[in-house]
């Protein structure tokens, strides 16, 4: 005969077991209060320990069903946004979360949970305010200030970002994410020396982290130490996924070549690719044959680069080779770390120019505004072309689009499609782009692959720069020693791209007039 049930003891006896993970003995218990009573409680916890133990079609159903019968609760909405994350449901979670604060506005898990899935989303703003309320509620929580530190930096609120940062390294001195992210703020905010001294201590708490390691090197290459910076950049290659077999074939690092064919290969950007190039000529050198590997869209300018001798993109089967290397290791590789080293420009051979619209009377000049919308700093780096409206409106030049991407839309939607001419529309590979900068008289981008392409065939080009650039382009100047024929022209500390557009529009109305 069944003992008579005492429902409030048995639903504390499985509380406690789920604590304990004892989550099968919870299981019969809850299973036994329901088939006799038909406890919501019971309802409630079983449907807990079914999505602990990966039974998640019964934990949804059972979710579905508590919620129903004990509306209002947070413990139940928030633990059903759980179970819905854990089965890869981020959408219905975020309601579930969102739910639980409407009836529970401090709930600090809720908070977190949401917070964390809106930084997933790339929504910065709302990570950042639910990070905020949480930490009025755990102040010095260091997983909540890095959190909200994240959300701050990514939105470009530095100050806030370093504050959250600091906190945490003040109340604990070795933690190492906290001051990873604490030299990443000091670097965005083109202070180098600084992010070096952080970074260089990450390293000493921690010598195998690769995150420090990388994230110096960017610092130290973006402070002209190009030797050391490209050395730490190495460690990068540890996390490398390569996108072609390897059977037998060896690294290179650096010894004879005499005999052996190499394949260096692309890894980061396209303009990436473009810039890194200029070496290929040095191991061509060296070596028995070259062959490149890189996007389907750069094959056609790579086979036209001094030395190599065949190109493929990703997806094709590669080159013939007996080593290999990534084009962003060769100036380590080949001992030319010096910036007094830099294979020149131009190194993209010529190609016949493009036929363009128009009588050719006027200058012609080209526009790209956006770079790679999956950049992490590309809402830095790219300008709206409705900024760059002042420049358009120079007299006597003819515009013409190097836009490619969704960022092409914005002609028709500035109303521009009488005062520029779209090329880019037609572009299918980056060849195609080359025949229209070499019919072109000047090239005005944001740091965008466009811009390595032309400075790469030493064409005329303009380039925007935010104010705290791309490493390459170190913290000052208006002449590179990559690209001859590149002016660049930087952001102020705070002004934004307006000053830029405007000095590049009186020089572009000089450019008119002279040619």
């Amino acid at each position: 005969m069944d003992r008579p049930l005492s429902e409030p003891s048995e639903l504390n006896r499985a509380k406690s077991l789920i604590a304990d993970g004892r989550l099968g003995e919870a299981s019969r218990i809850c299973r036994r209060l329901i088939d006799k009573t038909g406890s919501a409680e019971a309802l409630y916890l079983l449907a807990v320990v079914s999505g602990q133990t990966g039974m998640h079609a019964e934990a949804l159903t059972l979710f579905q069903e508590a919620a129903r019968k004990l509306p209002g609760r947070s413990d139940v909405t928030y633990n059903f946004g759980v179970i819905l994350n854990g089965m890869g449901k981020t959408v219905e979670a975020i309601e579930q979360w969102e739910a639980t604060l409407a009836v529970n506005p401090t709930h600090a898990d809720a908070l977190f949970n949401l917070g964390r899935a809106r930084a997933d989303n790339r929504a910065w703003a709302d990570a950042a305010e639910l990070f905020e309320h949480l930490a009025a509620l755990r102040p010095g929580d260091p997983r909540v200030l890095l959190n909200l530190g994240n959300a701050c930096f990514r939105m470009g609120r530095l100050d806030r970002a370093r504050s959250c940062f600091g906190r945490i390294v003040e109340a604990d001195e070795g933690h190492v994410d906290a001051r990873i992210n604490l030299g990443l703020t000091e670097y965005r905010d083109g202070r180098p020396d600084a992010a070096i001294r952080h970074l260089r201590r990450a390293i000493q708490l921690d010598p195998d982290n690769p995150r420090a390691h990388i994230n110096i090197a960017q610092a130290l290459l973006f402070s002209g130490d190009l030797r050391d910076g490209y050395g730490e950049n190495e460690w990068r290659r540890r996390a490398q996924t390569l996108r072609f077999p390897v059977s037998g074939q060896s690294p290179w690092t650096g010894d004879d070549l005499t005999g052996r064919r190499i394949l260096l290969y692309g890894e980061q950007g396209q303009g990436d690719t473009i810039h890194f190039l200029r070496y290929v000529p040095a191991v061509a050198a060296k070596a028995a044959g070259v062959g490149v590997y890189c996007h389907p869209s750069l094959t056609g300018i790579v086979a036209g680069v001094d030395g190599v001798d065949q190109a493929a993109g990703f997806g094709e089967t590669p080159p013939p080779f007996d080593c290999y290397a990534p084009l962003m290791s060769l100036p380590l590789l080949l001992g030319m770390t010096g910036i007094d080293a830099i294979p020149p420009a131009p190194y993209v051979a010529p190609v016949p120019a493009a036929a363009l619209p128009g009588n050719g009377k006027k200058p012609r000049v080209g526009l790209a505004w956006a770079g790679n919308p999956e950049h992490e700093d590309d809402a830095s780096r790219s300008c709206p072309l409705a900024a760059m409206k002042p420049l358009i409106e120079t007299a006597g030049i003819d515009f013409f689009s190097l836009q490619v991407g969704d960022a092409a839309a914005a002609i028709n939607a500035e109303n521009l499609a009488g005062a520029i001419a779209d090329l880019g529309r037609s572009f299918k590979t980056f060849a195609d782009t080359a025949r229209a900068i070499q019919a072109l008289d000047l090239v005005i981008s944001v740091d965008t692959a466009v811009a390595h392409l032309a400075g790469a065939m030493g064409r005329p080009v303009w380039l925007m720069l935010p104010r705290v650039p791309d490493w390459r382009w170190f913290a000052e100047g208006a002449a590179t020693p990559w690209y001859p024929s590149m002016r660049l022209c930087r952001q102020t500390d705070d002004g934004g791209w307006p000053p830029v557009v405007r000095d590049l529009a009186a020089a572009l109305s000089d450019f008119a007039k002279t040619g």
